[in-house]
């Protein structure tokens, strides 16, 4: 009950427009030393994605010319997948935003409640990878939560800010 009176314009925006709010942000400090630790150095940023993992949280997905990370925010743990090792990667419009699936050496991962900016980001950058990735590109359900949205950032401005706080190249 406690959680509507603190996250209430959050829920709602979430649940009834099928937009999280919280897609496209910029990382958060936690993202970035987790993500730090398990990057090589010289490794380069090509895009990440942001969403909710079910019955756990937030969750962030980040991939470079070596890795794909998965970050799984309520756990404080990091899983790191060789980039040549994903079989499959699809994005589908969902009734809370995009969600995103990866398959990679027989397990699947997935996120729903993605930025739909920044699926096709990381759709394209598995592509140039060689990797067996699509993107279903449907208009959103509804527009109205972008005139509400103060926050929302573009999703190249995310990305050139994860891009720098990582110390990587571009």
């Amino acid at each position: 009950m406690f959680n509507s009176f603190i996250y209430g314009d959050k829920l709602t925006e979430f649940l009834l427009e099928g937009h999280n709010p919280d897609a496209r942000l910029k990382l958060s400090a936690a993202d970035v030393d987790a993500f730090r630790q398990h990057m090589q150095t010289g490794e380069a940023l090509r895009a990440y994605v942001t969403g909710r993992f079910v019955m756990s949280g937030p969750g962030v997905w980040v991939v470079t010319e070596q890795h794909v990370l998965i970050r799984d925010a309520a756990k404080k743990s990091v899983i790191s997948l060789d980039s040549h090792l994903i079989e499959s990667f699809v994005a589908v419009r969902g009734r809370y935003g995009h969600t995103v699936r990866l398959i990679a050496q027989g397990r699947q991962y997935s996120m729903y409640g993605v930025d739909a900016e920044l699926a096709l980001g990381f759709h394209q950058a598995l592509l140039s990878l060689g990797a067996n990735s699509t993107f279903e590109d449907k208009p959103p359900r509804s527009h109205l939560w972008q005139a509400y949205s103060e926050s929302l950032c573009r999703a190249e401005d995310c990305l050139t800010d994860a891009r720098q706080r990582l110390n990587c190249v571009s």
